[in-house]
């Protein structure tokens, strides 16, 4: 009986250990996690797609990726963005503050990096290819493409790790 009862009780408590290392394991594979601020000196913007400032954090929850920037935009407005970006190759929508002008983003990991595809009403609207320096500290995030107005966004936008 009680060989029975520790078998019982270990099962889940084995479960949440897997599940636990499964999680920093992931977190420890995606380079993206942690608050990236943009070094605007050494990017380079389309006008419709320049920044004075911006941060981002990726942080991992329940499994998944979850991305925030702050944005201060060349024309001085603010712009607020969250989105899953969990590698999965799904569509995800855009939570932003205005109005963004995709809808959906979906992330695949491209051998060290990631490539995100925004989308407005199913359609590619730009594409943004993730890469990492060989310390970690730098991210640069190359997008190409057009906004909903069919304005370029293409940029080489350059972050450091905090």
């Amino acid at each position: 009986m009680k060989r029975r009862l520790l078998t019982v009780l270990s099962v889940p408590i084995l479960a949440l250990v897997v599940s636990s290392v499964i999680s920093a394991q992931s977190s420890q594979s995606d380079p993206r996690i942690g608050t990236w601020k943009l070094n605007v000196a050494k990017s380079k913007f389309d006008s419709a797609a320049s920044r004075k400032s911006e941060t981002r954090t990726y942080q991992m929850s329940d499994g998944a990726v979850m991305v925030h920037a702050e944005t201060i935009l060349g024309d001085g407005s603010k712009q607020d963005v969250s989105f899953n970006g969990t590698p999965d190759g799904k569509d995800h929508p855009y939570n932003a503050t205005p109005a963004f002008y995709a809808d959906t983003v979906s992330v695949r990991r491209e051998g060290n990096g990631f490539i995100g595809e925004s989308k407005k009403d199913g359609k590619i609207l730009f594409t943004t290819t993730d890469s990492f320096s060989a310390d970690g500290k730098t991210m640069t995030l190359t997008t190409k493409g057009v906004n909903a107005k069919g304005q370029p966004v293409n940029s080489v936008r350059v972050y450091e790790k905090q």
